[in-house]
């Protein structure tokens, strides 16, 4: 399986069509002494259970919960070096910062589990999150979260050479079964940093639970099933991979952004969303906006809603801290074959 290399091919057929989109600002605003903005300031990932959508951040310690009636509310996530919750360019703390990319509801000890991934590309980022108590959100008083001591997994993660290439960097992660998660590699290394790769790998989320229980004596478990792939390009820049969704059946639904690495000249030139397939084919669809016109944002996490296998919402990053995230509704064409498709 370490051999592996799928490439994928750009589909007619699969597109998207964005419907709405809205800024998310916390219903009970901002605070200054919790450390909270009145918005989600850089979303980073989504996980949907029940009714409601969570949404993490890469630079705030807050976990956002959307709603039925679409209105936000936060919950908190234990404070970060100086006591603070918020990492920005005005405080100068961004290399402190979990830079939580990913998250995934996993079955846990007393009920689901919302378990967010930092990106693992600098010594704060190699951090897990458990969060437990999910399932009776949004009553921030029966819902808890500590951050897991992971330096020895994301050290795992980043000797595998043929998950990482040159520099780790994790952005997406879905639960496949009651015990196996997929991990998601973007492949954005500048050319001084090695091999760029965008890569997938499973991991057992009980041996991975074991492990941080106890670190000190359990070791991280192996990354199996390593798969990397050629994504393709939109304007001439490599798609690279940035969350995913279960469509069940072995299908993964996932998102790539079309960026520049940082320090060259360039920014970001769109996104895809794309499926890959059990036997191997991997596709993606070009998305457009409310008018019709190629979509030029970043995503950064997608989810389902609870009603409607046909649309997606997803989250873009402008790197605009000053700005609250915004949300997106969109729907996907039928060539993506999810009516009816079970998760």
């Amino acid at each position: 399986m370490g051999s592996q290399v799928r490439n994928a091919v750009h589909d007619p057929a699969l597109s998207v069509q964005i419907t709405a989109r809205r800024p998310m600002l916390y219903a009970e605003g901002g605070s200054g002494s919790a450390d909270r903005p009145g918005f989600v300031a850089s979303a980073s990932s989504l996980s949907t259970l029940g009714e409601f959508l969570f949404v993490v951040q890469d630079s705030a310690n807050w976990l956002a919960v959307i709603h039925p009636d679409g209105s936000v509310s936060s919950l908190p996530l234990p404070r970060g070096p100086g006591g603070v919750r918020v990492y920005n360019d005005q405080r100068h703390n961004t290399d402190e910062k979990a830079d939580l990319e990913a998250c995934v509801i996993v079955d846990g000890d007393d009920g689901p589990e919302l378990i967010a991934f930092g990106s693992g590309t600098g010594e704060s980022s190699c951090s897990v999150v458990r969060i437990r108590g999910v399932d009776r959100a949004p009553r921030a008083a029966e819902v808890s979260a500590h951050f897991c001591d992971a330096a020895l997994f994301y050290a795992s993660l980043r000797d595998n050479r043929h998950f990482t290439g040159g520099r780790l960097n994790i952005e997406g992660a879905i639960a496949l079964d009651g015990d196996r998660i997929l991990l998601f590699q973007r492949g954005n290394a500048s050319p001084d940093q090695g091999e760029a790769v965008n890569a997938t790998a499973e991991v057992s989320w009980s041996a991975l639970k074991a492990h941080l229980d106890d670190p000190s004596s359990v070791p991280p478990p192996a990354l199996e099933q390593v798969t990397r792939y050629e994504l393709g390009e939109i304007g001439g820049v490599p798609l690279t991979f940035s969350d995913a969704e279960y469509l069940g059946g072995g299908r993964v639904l996932f998102s790539a952004s079309a960026e520049e690495p940082k320090g060259t000249d360039g920014g970001v030139v769109g996104s895809a969303i794309g499926l890959i397939e059990p036997g191997g084919e991997v596709r993606w669809g070009a998305i457009h906006d409310e008018q019709g016109a190629p979509f030029t944002g970043k995503i950064e996490g997608l989810s389902f809603p609870p009603d409607d296998p046909s649309k997606i919402r997803f989250v873009i990053d402008d790197d605009d801290e000053n700005a609250p995230s915004e949300i997106y509704d969109a729907v996907l064409s039928p060539g993506f074959g999810v009516e009816g498709q079970g998760r």
